[in-house]
């Protein structure tokens, strides 16, 4: 790739312009740790996890077909705030503590008056939190350090369950809420392995193995923590003034494809995500976005919503809330350098594992937990086109990171 044309395109000067559609309200992003699309209501109605989400999706915009970019927390913030395709491996992804390659949301929203705040019940110390909240342009961070923990179970071995960041959040809310505009991030960190599950709000029978079980009671958890965190908006009288985001940063294995977690599990389990958009003043009877998207796409349907317009430079996603481009090829990548690659292009998604393991390609519409590949079914050098676009696009990532302004 021309590393120089790649850096040269990057969103690094970017403002927001106001329009005649500009409204001046609060966003709420919320992250669902580890939440894989067929372990929540909305996306498997026989699963009664999520019932609080799914009835919270039915009045909001949601994707039916959303995609991690790069399976692992600090990517999917990176992808899902700052509308930039993130980091592939352990290195580059730390390098974001020193510099993102986009203005992100805060910042870009910041410039406009609104004042922000991330919060996480999850420990600072993970892949320098503090830096790439900063870097985002937030104005204020809490992590579960600066939270009180009596009462409260660990949910995993950096973290405790999400109800932790509930007063902070109404301390916080009372103390700004009235005060103009303001973005706020919810990190959830429940679901996340080891899956200890905490008994707040019982445990339930949802599957046989104990591993799958105690994660799918975990996403249950969060759902009680989405239905308190709505009802505190609504308590302060902010609800009505405020666009939601909920999705998720990747999803999990359990052995679907002899892999687990999600690192580098480039199937559907480890890729395929929740993602909504909840707005009391639209989509009443609710709205589906049909085709393939992923985690680009939040930033400029946020700014579309909010009636804002983009100078200074591009972002690399689409607003769901318009007409989606046809034909749209979505990258992914495992979370490791040279483990794994994917492509989807309407029903159809291609693995490359760099020779470590055949190539697969798979009909989604026919085959949607990807147990057959049509790999050796393809017309003539089409796999070849589709492994050279991914491997185009993997250097291209790559370049964006040893960028002098991406570190």
């Amino acid at each position: 790739v021309d590393a120089d044309a790649v850096r040269g395109g990057l969103p690094l000067g970017t403002g927001l312009v106001q329009t005649s559609r500009t409204e001046r309200r609060n966003v709420v992003v919320v992250h669902l740790e580890s939440a894989r699309a067929r372990s929540v209501t909305p996306y498997n109605e026989d699963l009664k996890t999520t019932p609080f989400l799914d009835d919270l999706a039915k009045e909001s915009l949601l994707a039916e077909r959303a995609y991690a970019v790069v399976p692992h927390t600090t990517n999917a913030l990176v992808a899902t705030l700052c509308g930039v395709s993130p980091p592939i491996g352990r290195w580059q992804t730390r390098l974001v503590g020193d510099a993102i390659p986009a203005r992100c949301l805060p910042e870009l929203l910041g410039e406009r008056g609104y004042r922000s705040v991330y919060f996480t019940s999850s420990e600072q110390t993970f892949e320098r939190r503090p830096e790439v909240v900063e870097n985002m342009g937030y104005d204020e961070f809490y992590p579960v350090e600066t939270m009180d923990k009596e009462g409260f179970e660990q949910a995993n071995y950096f973290g405790y369950e999400d109800d932790i960041m509930l007063e902070p959040s109404r301390e916080w809310l009372e103390e700004n809420g009235d005060d103009g505009p303001f973005v706020a991030t919810y990190e959830t960190i429940t679901p996340h392995h080891d899956y200890r599950a905490p008994d707040r709000y019982g445990i339930q029978d949802f599957a046989e193995k104990d591993g799958l079980n105690r994660y799918q009671n975990s996403v249950r958890y969060v759902d009680f923590f989405v239905r308190n965190l709505i009802r505190q908006y609504k308590e302060l009288g902010l609800y009505e003034d405020t666009i939601f985001v909920f999705y998720g940063d990747h999803g999990e294995a359990f052995g679907e494809h002899h892999r687990y977690q999600h690192d580098n599990v480039p199937y559907e389990e480890g890729l395929r995500i929740p993602l909504l958009v909840h707005d009391p003043r639209r989509f009443p009877e609710g709205e589906r976005v049909g085709t393939p998207v992923n985690q680009l796409d939040v930033l400029p349907t946020v700014l579309d919503l909010l009636g804002y317009g983009v100078e200074g430079g591009e972002y690399q996603g689409v607003s769901l809330a318009g007409p989606l481009p046809d034909g749209r090829t979505l990258m992914a990548s495992c979370w490791y350098e040279d483990e794994c690659l994917a492509s989807v292009t309407g029903d159809e998604k291609y693995v490359y594992h760099y020779g470590d393991r055949p190539e697969e390609l798979f009909d989604l519409s026919e085959d949607p937990l990807e147990r057959d590949s049509l790999a050796g079914e393809s017309p003539d050098g089409m796999l070849d086109e589709r492994r050279r676009e991914l491997l185009r696009w993997a250097a291209g990532v790559e370049a964006t990171y040893e960028a002098p302004g991406g570190g």
